[in-house]
């Protein structure tokens, strides 16, 4: 898994940023299928020493009762159509590789571009055979993947990552439930409508204190820190931060997710930050 280029400062203010990464080559072999999925996964937990662990693929494999984790969607599998023909009369309706996968027209080909978490979903529900289980692309075909399976990796604010993920594709976050802010410090974003925004707090009738917009987001955070120190979790703890909060979120598109990506956010009414968000993927890519 590549970094192939990256966007900073798309907020203007040297925090956000998004990479492009090529993940065409994550269903060529074994090895490359862990090492894409852990690399995923790991960003939910920032271990980048799990990256190609065995033990934690395996323990995503079986996560929730035989449906894998959302990881494992960003492995994507090319499949001539021809190799599906007795799938297609049978199930196709009600086959998850058709149901969360694309038919892509390459040359006078026909190719099912899906991803390895709807195979083995499938296999688990009994709708396709173990063989699947094995079922890898050749370099040729990985090269038609590059072309139209994208994953990016987001740095944003909490606001703009809730507006991204009402579309469907697959995400996969930075999780403060098991990241402390200890461990990985809080960064935020203040826009420049909140920027000079001020409060006033009366204590008694002659006494008043004002605070801005900064010295709000550091009163919560100081109370989040104090909860830790006194034995709150993260996972409760986290409450208090506010929503201004940044965090860290893989993306995995199909060729129509993101065209109705690009469709809905790079349109003039669509909120500034995750327009910036578009105009950069759309300029990664060209």
């Amino acid at each position: 898994m590549e970094l192939i280029n990256k966007k900073e400062n798309i907020f203007g203010d040297d925090i956000a940023f998004i990479e492009q990464y090529d993940f065409s080559t994550a269903n060529l072999s074994e090895e490359n299928r862990i090492k894409a999925i852990t690399t995923v996964a790991s960003i939910c937990y920032q271990n980048p020493k799990a990256i190609g662990s065995e033990s934690l693929y395996n323990r995503l494999l079986a996560e929730s009762k035989g449906l894998p984790s959302s990881s494992f969607e960003f492995v994507p599998l090319l499949i001539p159509l021809i190799d599906l023909e007795s799938y297609i009369d049978k199930v196709f309706y009600t086959l998850n590789i058709f149901k969360y996968g694309e038919i892509i027209n390459y040359g006078n080909d026909l190719y099912l571009l899906t991803n390895y978490r709807a195979v083995v979903y499938d296999i688990e529900k009994g709708n396709l055979e173990d063989k699947w289980f094995r079922y890898f692309n050749i370099p040729e075909e990985c090269e038609i993947i590059k072309q139209h399976f994208k994953v990016f990796q987001y740095k944003v604010d909490l606001p703009t990552r809730s507006q991204m993920v009402r579309h469907r594709c697959s995400w996969q976050e930075l999780s403060r439930r098991y990241v402390s802010g200890e461990r990985v410090p809080f960064e935020f974003y203040i826009s420049e409508k909140m920027e000079n925004v001020e409060s006033f707090y009366y204590w008694t009738d002659d006494q008043t204190s004002v605070y801005n917009t900064d010295e709000v987001i550091n009163i919560c955070l100081n109370h989040y820190k104090q909860a830790l120190s006194q034995g709150v979790k993260p996972q409760e703890a986290r409450r208090i931060i506010p929503q201004t909060a940044y965090t860290q979120i893989w993306g995995a598109f199909m060729p129509k997710q993101l065209d109705n990506y690009f469709k809905l956010r790079l349109d003039e009414h669509s909120q500034w930050e995750i327009r910036q968000t578009a105009i950069a993927m759309q300029e990664l890519i060209s």
